[in-house]
């Protein structure tokens, strides 16, 4: 995972050396609005983009609004759960660049200042929980909140915010409220 919020120009230089490359995997990112992005590759291929609850050519449209964000590609072969309607590989690059070439100026973004007083064990407990409900972008979304200087429960609040259902982000909040005593 970067440590530094990076351009969307950043993001999409590594989407181009990933498609050349001819890796498999998922690049995750996570944008400075703390808002998620999944873009699944094989051999290169781009197979499938998710962003912000949105998937295929609509996630594209919308990746637009990315101004900044951290990284970090997981290697291996990632199953699509739904094949989607996407151009070419070479097409989704050209229009990322396309609208990276449209804005003004680029600017790394430094992360958030030191962390609160929240422990080491308190973060594992925090991110094995959360990945039973969003899966290994836990990881990412977990080192977002635990730079900041958020007291535990405000934590635990904003993860619960990060799972799609309502049901499931209570279990999420019993669950680490059980563990974390």
């Amino acid at each position: 995972m970067t440590q530094d919020y990076k351009p969307l120009k950043d993001i999409v230089d590594e989407i181009g050396r990933l498609h050349r490359s001819r890796v498999t995997g998922t690049l995750f990112v996570a944008t400075g609005e703390n808002k998620s992005a999944q873009i699944l590759f094989e051999d290169g291929e781009i197979t499938s983009i998710y962003f912000f609850n949105r998937h295929g050519r609509e996630a594209l449209e919308k990746m637009s609004t990315i101004k900044v964000g951290r990284y970090r590609f997981q290697e291996g072969f990632t199953p699509v759960r739904k094949r989607v309607d996407l151009p070419d590989t070479a097409v989704i690059i050209e229009k990322l660049e396309k609208i990276c070439g449209e804005e003004s100026s680029f600017k790394t973004v430094q992360s958030p200042g030191p962390g609160g007083e929240i422990s080491e064990e308190d973060k594992s407990v925090l991110e094995k929980c959360l990945v039973e409900y969003i899966g290994p972008m836990a990881a990412i979304v977990c080192e977002d909140y635990f730079h900041g200087e958020m007291e535990l429960q405000d934590i635990v609040e904003k993860l619960a915010l990060e799972i799609p259902s309502p049901q499931q982000a209570i279990k999420f909040r019993e669950e680490v409220l059980k563990k974390l005593g």
